[in-house]
């Protein structure tokens, strides 16, 4: 018996003479990072959408601008000489982007119930690609309403610091850091608890305490001794410290290095734990 062997067909090349499977390598994480972030902005840019994320910004500013205006001078700093809406601003800036940091992790729930993490894992994409696109588009979401907040609050309350727009600018970055920072948190808590319900009380029981219970509304100096030491402890107060150094036109090294240290160390914590608890899905 003649066994004749099966010639295998030759594998595909490409011209400069590598076989097409060995030349192709895959997307870079920069690439996967920009195509998921763009996914997950797309629903934000829907009219509708676009036009409650502009309402959220313009109701809180009407709302503490004109209940809490009895308050005053205890908004800003003892000493500062900013105007109410210039120490309050800054204030609803963090609310602004903190809540939108929340929403990151309802995000990645939703995309749990949906069956769309199922499909990137059977995808060759990196893991951590989806949680910072997640991330990175509630921070885009978040910079379209600190946006708002300036330009409602100059517009309606004569928002007209004497930081000018570099202060102002400043201060949204910032504002946006830490709310970018803050998003990593409520990206690990839904990534281990993986329940919507439970994640939107530990949200809600976390950003609450720590955006009131701060320097935001009221000076410290006015508070009960044991809420004092946890407002002048909150990391929140000291951002709150930073951005109103900025839009008064005197920048505080030493709070706006803290704040960024502060927010470095929560990513630097929390990534790698969302990132851990994401890959076991």
């Amino acid at each position: 018996m003649t066994v004749i062997d099966a010639e295998t067909p030759p594998r595909p090349t490409s011209r400069t003479g590598v076989s097409v499977s060995e030349e192709w390598g895959g997307s870079s994480l920069l690439t996967q990072t920009l195509a998921l972030t763009g996914r997950s902005v797309r629903p934000y840019l829907q009219p509708g959408v676009l036009i409650v994320t502009f309402i959220e910004p313009l109701v809180m500013l009407l709302m503490f601008g004109g209940v809490l205006r009895a308050l005053g001078d205890t908004v800003a700093p003892q000493g500062s000489e900013l105007s109410y809406i210039a120490g309050l601003a800054p204030a609803i800036m963090i609310i602004t982007s903190v809540a939108a940091g929340a929403q990151a992790g309802n995000g990645l729930i939703n995309d749990l119930r949906n069956d769309v993490i199922t499909r990137f894992h059977t995808m060759p994409i990196s893991r951590f690609g989806v949680l910072l696109a997640r991330s990175l588009a509630d921070a885009a979401r978040s910079l379209y309403q600190l946006i708002a907040v300036a330009v409602l609050a100059a517009l309606i309350f004569g928002f007209a610091p004497p930081g000018g727009v570099p202060g102002v600018v400043g201060s949204i970055l910032l504002a946006l850091f830490v709310g970018w920072s803050m998003s990593w948190i409520f990206i690990a808590l839904a990534a281990v608890l993986r329940n919507g319900d439970v994640l939107r009380m530990i949200t809600t029981l976390c950003t609450f305490p720590l955006l009131f219970a701060s320097n935001a509304f009221v000076d410290p100096e006015s508070m009960p001794v044991w809420l004092r030491v946890v407002a002048e402890a909150n990391p929140i107060s000291y951002a709150n410290d930073a951005m109103r150094g900025m839009v008064a036109g005197q920048t505080s090294v030493t709070e706006l290095l803290t704040t960024v240290g502060v927010s470095c160390v929560l990513v630097a914590v929390c990534a790698p734990i969302a990132n851990r608890s994401f890959r076991v899905l």
